[in-house]
């Protein structure tokens, strides 16, 4: 598929990352960023653990020379925003640290699923990378509605570790959608990000709807085809 780069979801290599990250060496594919366990923030006895799962995933990372390791923030019912934030900042510092010893930029993505984060905007998510150190991940997908959203892109420019391309399919129930195949302005979304100065990396979201599927392989093609078209168009 001339596939280079790939993010990876750590718990597609958790059980023997060395043999795994080997086999996409053997392949010529290289790390860009690894998606990896958020906080439990109600839980502050469980951080040391989520701390060295970072660290671990740094360490990966780092030893192939990628790019980033990224997480959701977590969440308490119990706190408001504020407290959320305060209880993130405390639990995150280590990993922001280690990260930058080893040159690996650890971030975190705004998500709407609230289940696993107090973040669900890209605006709030600016106030958090300035409080935290954390570089941010845009995901088309979660920021797509956001109102100013132009704007929202260049201030957090300072901040923006991984643009994330993908889908929605708004006119259905079918959520997300194999790029060029949904509702989304891609290209005036991509021109906006692209306008505000982003030279950083691109991670292409090629999924389905149903995202915890199987893709097959001619899904798979005809997802990077879209992607590579729209990223020719806007001449990157």
């Amino acid at each position: 598929m001339g596939v280079q780069h790939a993010g990876l979801l750590m718990n597609k290599v958790a059980d023997d990352p060395e043999r795994h990250l080997d086999a996409l060496d053997d392949a010529g594919i290289h790390i860009s960023t690894l998606i990896t366990a958020g906080f439990q923030l109600g839980d502050p006895a469980s951080w040391s653990a989520t701390r060295a799962v970072h660290r671990a995933m740094i360490d990966l990372v780092a030893s192939r020379k990628g790019h980033s390791i990224y997480f959701t923030t977590g969440r308490t019912v119990s706190c408001d925003w504020d407290e959320d934030l305060a209880l993130f900042a405390e639990a995150v510092a280590p990993t922001v640290k280690y990260g930058q010893e080893r040159g690996v930029i650890a971030a975190f993505e705004p998500t709407l699923r609230t289940n696993v984060s107090f973040c669900g905007s890209l605006s709030d998510a600016i106030e958090i990378a300035e409080v935290t150190g954390l570089g941010i991940v845009s995901d088309f997908g979660n920021n797509w509605a956001e109102r100013g959203l132009r704007e929202t892109v260049k201030r957090a420019m300072p901040h923006l570790a991984l643009a994330q391309i993908g889908d929605i399919a708004i006119s259905s129930a079918g959520g997300r959608s194999h790029i060029g195949k949904g509702d989304l302005p891609l290209e005036r979304m991509l021109g906006d990000i692209l306008d505000a100065g982003y030279e950083g990396v691109f991670d292409l979201e090629v999924v389905p709807a149903d995202y915890t599927a199987e893709t097959n392989e001619d899904e798979l093609r005809e997802g990077i085809r879209a992607a590579s078209d729209l990223l020719y168009a806007m001449k990157i």
